[in-house]
């Protein structure tokens, strides 16, 4: 039995394009990437800085990105809670409130971020030039 030529191109060819066509894709996407790259950079720059307050008081300012480990001790109405700024972000390490969700909360790293130690009255806040979205929403 002979079968007839096929007379319509196959799936594979109709979605294989021309190399134009592929080149085109190509670059399209690469733009995409690029400007999500540069939109992200953007919201994200600045240089952030961890701000240790106790109250309305400020009790010191450090640079996020630490080299090497800094500890700091915050003196707080229920005692003194030791704060870490190293590579990975900013977390609290030891307090003496009872809850401790101030160090569940672990390492912090983006700008915006707080730590907040209620019942000692601590708070470590993340700034910077330029908060980084974690959602939209219209």
């Amino acid at each position: 039995m002979a079968t007839a030529p096929d007379s319509a191109p196959s799936l594979k060819r109709k979605l294989a394009g021309r190399p134009a066509d592929r080149l085109l894709l190509a670059l399209a996407l690469a733009g995409i990437g690029l400007c999500w790259h540069l939109v992200h950079a953007r919201l994200a720059g600045g240089e952030p800085e961890v701000a240790i307050y106790h109250g309305q008081t400020l009790l010191a300012r450090y640079p996020l990105h630490a080299r090497r480990p800094i500890h700091f001790e915050a003196m707080g109405d229920l005692g003194p809670a030791d704060i870490e700024i190293d590579p990975q972000g900013v977390r609290f390490t030891d307090s003496p409130c009872h809850g401790k969700n101030c160090i569940r909360a672990g390492h912090r790293h983006r700008i915006g971020d707080v730590i907040a130690c209620v019942p000692n009255r601590i708070l470590v806040a993340i700034n910077g030039a330029h908060r980084a979205f974690d959602a939209v929403a219209e």
